[in-house]
């Protein structure tokens, strides 16, 4: 059970930084989150914001702990850094960890990051370990407190062609990175504990069962859309595969909450066998949380005002879908002028410990 002391879920939106220059010593920021509960904005103010984290930008988030890009002096590659900064519950001496710089891939490779996901918190334990996933076939790891002798850093890479914009995340259950190909009919996983002796991956081609039946415009419909395929772990550790349909949606700075062009999403819940991805339209108490973020999953009854059997979803478009009557609704601030022209960043954030 959550108590008073634990947050809500809530998608950071928007950061705005107060200083003459980049260069200030006394830069600080307000930074803003849309709590899904309330439907309602909460502003966190006046953090300092650290000199190493004021050229660069945000590339990923998980257990409410930003990874982050920033560019080194030569402008070659970049060092990335895990910073509570953008955690509503971070100490007010923002936590800066930094990583291993990313390996060398093609220049597009370095520029572009699809997310990251870690084993824990870093203030849970200092032995933890991320997994940034780059565009392209391959993904980067790095652990802090290994045996590796690079400090932790190995990269890997994925196989075929089909994981080039994929998602990585991590299965608390049994301790590994998972990331599903592009159209959700592999997933490649790598032990989370890796050391030098443990640089490959495993493959799983997929089976889907119970798949609905459908009309021929309604798949031309999902044919004509982009898809977006996540895995995601609940609580329990029951894991489901979801794909994101989404149609001529352009992402911009200056967006409203609204659910654009998100047309559908399709669920399907892991089997005993692990190969198994059984379509359902019943996840129960839960609800999902998609964005750039590491997904995760939150019981809708620790937090009422939340929708059971449903999807909030941030990136194409702002919203919550229900998963039932397979429907999505755009949110409904109390304050729609504090939305009117914010410039959204898609990164949900866990519930956190006050």
């Amino acid at each position: 059970m959550f108590s008073s002391s634990t947050t809500n879920p809530y998608l950071l939106y928007r950061v705005i930084n107060y200083g003459s220059s980049r260069e200030d010593i006394h830069v600080t920021s307000n930074i803003h989150y849309f709590d899904p509960v309330k439907e309602d904005e909460v502003i966190f103010r006046d953090k300092v914001l650290p000199m190493e984290l004021r050229k660069g930008c945000l590339v990923g988030m998980s257990h409410g702990w930003g990874v982050f890009k920033a560019v080194c002096d030569d402008n070659e590659y970049k060092a990335i850094y895990v910073t509570d900064y953008y955690n509503p519950c971070g100490s007010k001496s923002v936590k800066n960890i930094p990583l291993h710089p990313l390996g060398k891939p093609i220049a597009i490779q370095q520029q572009a990051i699809t997310n990251a996901a870690m084993t824990c918190a870093p203030d849970q334990s200092k032995d933890f370990a991320v997994a940034v996933k780059c565009l392209g076939p391959m993904i980067n790891f790095n652990r802090p407190g290994g045996k590796h002798k690079d400090s932790g850093s190995v990269i890997f890479k994925t196989p075929f062609q089909y994981f080039d914009q994929s998602k990585v995340m991590y299965s608390k259950r049994d301790e590994k990175f998972y990331t599903p190909s592009f159209g959700g009919h592999f997933l490649v996983f790598w032990d989370s504990f890796f050391e030098e002796d443990m640089t490959g991956s495993e493959l799983l081609e997929l089976r889907f069962c119970n798949v609905p039946e459908m009309t021929q415009s309604e798949w031309e419909l999902l044919d004509s859309c982009s898809k977006t395929v996540y895995f995601v772990e609940s609580p329990s550790g029951q894991r489901f595969l979801i794909k994101w349909y989404a149609q001529n949606h352009q992402p911009g700075d200056s967006m409203t909450f609204l659910c654009r062009g998100t047309k559908r999403f399709m669920v399907f819940r892991e089997e005993e066998d692990k190969r198994t991805m059984c379509y359902t339209e019943d996840i129960g108490d839960l609800c999902i949380f998609l964005g750039n973020n590491e997904p995760f999953c939150v019981k809708a009854s620790s937090f009422p005002g939340l929708n059971s059997n449903s999807i909030y979803f941030a990136g194409d478009g702002y919203g919550v879908y229900d998963i039932a009557t397979r429907k999505p609704r755009s949110f409904r601030p109390k304050s729609p002028s504090a939305f009117s022209s914010a410039s959204l960043l898609p990164y949900w954030i866990p519930p956190m410990s006050l």
